[in-house]
C-alpha cells in the first residue's frame, strides 16, 4: 500500500510539472523544485542504461503524470486561461511564493552564502525578466525540420530550468502553435522533428545543470533562485482589479500559497521527502 501510494505521489507531482510546462509563462522546473524531484529528475534524464533501469520506479509514474498533466492543461486549463485567466494565475503566483522559504532553506542548505553569491541571482533574475519581455515570434526560426529541432531544443532545456518557461520560449521562437497543430492533427513526422530536438534539449541541460550543482552548488542553486524570483512579474496578470472575480482570485491565491505546505506534509507522512533511500540518491551532490 505504500508502495502504491508514493507512486500516487509522483503521478500527481509528474501531473503538476506536465500542466506547468504546457502553460506559456509557468515553469515546469519551478514546480520540480517546489515539488522535491528536481534532483532525482536531472538524475533520471541520462542516456546510461544502467541508471536508467535504477530510475525506473522514478520515472515511470512521474512520466505518467506528465502526459496526464499536459492532458488536463490542454483540456482544462486552456479554457480556464481564456475566461478566468486572473484567478487561474493567481494559483500559480501562490505556489510560487508559497515555495519561497523551502527554496531559500534549500540554497543556504548548499552551502555558505558569501556576498559573490549575489552576482548568479541577479544575473539570472534580470536576465530571466528581460527574456520574459520579448514578444511572442520576436526571434522566430522558421518551420522547417532543422528550425524546428533547434527551436525545441532551447525550448525542451528550457522546461527543466527552474523560473524558464519551455512554452514561452517557444512562443518567443515562433514554434508553439504549429507544435499544437501537430499534435491536434497529429502530425507525425512534424512531431517526430520536436520529439529530437526535446531529447537533445533535455538530455544536454541535464548534463550542464548537474555538473553546474556538482562543481558551485550555493551558487547554482542562487541562480535558480533568482530565475525563480525573476519569473514572477510574467505570472502576475495585469488585468487583475479588486472586483468579484479579483477576490475569488485572492481566495485561489491562499490555496496556491498552502499547497506547498500541504504536498510536504505528504511527502514526509510517506516517508518520500527528498526521499528515496540512500541507493536511490540521485549522484548530485
Amino acid at each position: 500500500m505504500k508502495k502504491f501510494k508514493e507512486w500516487l505521489l509522483l503521478v500527481i507531482k509528474g501531473a503538476c510539472v506536465g500542466i506547468a510546462d504546457a502553460i506559456p509563462g509557468v515553469s515546469g522546473g519551478t514546480i520540480a523544485f517546489i515539488l522535491k524531484i528536481y534532483d532525482e529528475l536531472l538524475d533520471a534524464i541520462d542516456l546510461n542504461l544502467k541508471k536508467l533501469r535504477k530510475n525506473l520506479p522514478f520515472i515511470i509514474p512521474l512520466g505518467i503524470g506528465i502526459v496526464l498533466g499536459i492532458f488536463l492543461a490542454s483540456k482544462v486549463l486552456g479554457y480556464l486561461f481564456e475566461y478566468h485567466n486572473v484567478p487561474t494565475q493567481f494559483f500559480f503566483l501562490g505556489i510560487i511564493l508559497g515555495s519561497l522559504p523551502a527554496i531559500v532553506k534549500e540554497c543556504r542548505s548548499a552551502g555558505k552564502l558569501k556576498p559573490i553569491h549575489i552576482a548568479p541571482f541577479l544575473i539570472a533574475a534580470v536576465g530571466i525578466i528581460l527574456f520574459n519581455s520579448l514578444k511572442e515570434g520576436s526571434a522566430a526560426f522558421g518551420t522547417g525540420p532543422i528550425a524546428i529541432i533547434i527551436m525545441t531544443v532551447f525550448a525542451a532545456a528550457a522546461m527543466i530550468m527552474p523560473g524558464l518557461s519551455g512554452a514561452l520560449v517557444l512562443k518567443i521562437l515562433g514554434g508553439y502553435d504549429n507544435a499544437i497543430r501537430a499534435v491536434s492533427e497529429l502530425d507525425i513526422i512534424t512531431l517526430v522533428y520536436y520529439a529530437i530536438g526535446a531529447v537533445i534539449g533535455l538530455l544536454a541541460a541535464a548534463k550542464i545543470i548537474s555538473i553546474l550543482l556538482k562543481k558551485c552548488k550555493t551558487g547554482t542553486y542562487c541562480a535558480i533562485l533568482g530565475l525563480i524570483i525573476g519569473s514572477l512579474p510574467a505570472v502576475y496578470p495585469k488585468e487583475f482589479t479588486l472586483n468579484g472575480e479579483g477576490i475569488i482570485a485572492i481566495v485561489i491565491f491562499v490555496i496556491g500559497l498552502a499547497l506547498p505546505l500541504a504536498m510536504e506534509r505528504m511527502s514526509k507522512k510517506l516517508g518520500t521527502d527528498d526521499n528515496k533511500p540512500e541507493d536511490n540518491q540521485p549522484t548530485v551532490e
